[in-house]
């Protein structure tokens, strides 16, 4: 669909909006209010257009991927798929890594582990930061700026149970995928009936399934409440020995930081997240 008007560039100079894309931008907005779906005709209605005019307007937006069917009745329109990468582009634009930094402190601190944070960019995981102390458990290959493994990591999987398989990365469009241990998920079978328990628990593992000897655990951090959008996973690798003994314990350290960081990160706005203040019953290592 072209925004172009028939006045040409100068219109654009002049200050002066162009109509067809006023109205594309008005119609999405009318049709954000209407989570259930609104139908063509209320549409042009409310734009003040023809009827004609507002079916070309919704097929438009509809082939654009930003205006789909509502699933509520027929002949009604939700907001369509592509917002959802939209807003996943503006999140990853407004949230830059250095803003989890004191988030990857204060958890590397409470559970006594190196501390990971990550952001889905381009189609695929990516790990922003990294926070640890000599000595601590570190995942071989996985430094800052790592892509890939989404299936393999933690980190990954709490992603990939929030997206449909044809938002999964190329290497993950194959019959198999690939082995980095002998416990690595390597079927899309397995994969999709293990993300189902990540999705109704709201934190993955990773048992050895990217390095063996060593087990982590991530979780999701959102803007707002628990079910707004997720801006970013953290997580945490210990031996294996060690995730053994004290999973409980580091459980309850990552759902803490993330409800933590989702409430600041809310409270805050665009504001970088303040330290979060330190609790008793830190998770100390073996």
């Amino acid at each position: 669909m072209s925004l172009a008007g028939g006045d040409g560039p100068e219109r654009g100079v002049s200050g002066r909006t162009l109509s067809t894309a006023r109205h594309v931008l008005q119609a999405l907005e009318i049709i954000a209010r209407h989570p259930r779906g609104i139908p063509v005709k209320a549409l042009a209605r409310q734009l003040d257009i023809s009827l004609s005019s507002g079916y070309y307007l919704v097929s438009s937006m509809r082939e654009l991927g930003f205006v789909e069917p509502s699933p509520a009745a027929s002949g009604l329109y939700t907001l369509g798929p592509k917002f959802a990468e939209l807003y996943r582009g503006y999140v990853a634009a407004s949230l830059q890594p250095e803003r989890l930094q004191p988030v990857l402190e204060e958890l590397r601190d409470r559970a006594s582990a190196r501390a990971y944070a990550a952001l889905w960019r381009d189609g695929d995981l990516e790990v922003v930061e990294i926070r640890g102390r000599r000595g601590s458990r570190e995942l071989p290959d996985v430094t800052k700026g790592f892509r890939g493994a989404a299936h393999a990591l933690a980190l990954g999987k709490v992603y990939l149970c929030s997206l449909p398989r044809a938002q999964w990365p190329r290497y993950l469009k194959g019959p198999t995928y690939r082995r980095y241990t002998p416990a690595t998920i390597a079927t899309p079978e397995a994969l999709t009936q293990h993300l189902r328990t990540v999705r109704d628990d709201g934190l993955a593992f990773d048992l050895q399934e990217f390095a063996a000897g060593s087990c982590c655990i991530a979780v999701p951090v959102h803007r707002g409440a628990a079910d707004s959008d997720m801006i970013a996973s953290v997580g945490v690798s210990v031996p294996a020995r060690r995730f053994a003994a004290e999973r409980n314990l580091l459980i309850r350290v990552l759902r803490d930081i993330s409800t933590e960081a989702s409430a600041e990160l809310s409270s805050t706005g665009d504001a970088v997240p303040p330290v979060l203040l330190p609790r008793e019953g830190n998770v100390d290592s073996n």
